[in-house]
């Protein structure tokens, strides 16, 4: 790719990251805690890990008894 390719990419990358962050940060004023593989992260700190070009990451929403969101879990997704 050129320069002007990945630039605008991690252009977007970043934007894309800055954007989950904000709702991770609602998320979690609304008391849901956010796991990445298993550790407890900040909102910052799961979008950085979960947004990016050569990964892949699944969440999973962990609700509590009234229905409510009480956890974000990010696993990695890995093939075979």
């Amino acid at each position: 790719m050129n320069e002007s390719v990945n630039e605008e990419l991690e252009e977007e990358i970043e934007t894309a990251k800055a954007q989950f962050a904000r709702h991770l940060t609602q998320l979690r004023e609304q008391g849901v805690v956010l796991f990445v593989d298993g550790k407890r992260a900040l909102p910052g700190e799961a979008a950085d890990m979960t947004v990016q070009e050569d990964s892949v990451y699944m969440a999973d929403y962990v609700l509590g008894d009234a229905g409510n969101i009480e956890q974000v879990r990010f696993d990695k997704v890995t093939c075979c």
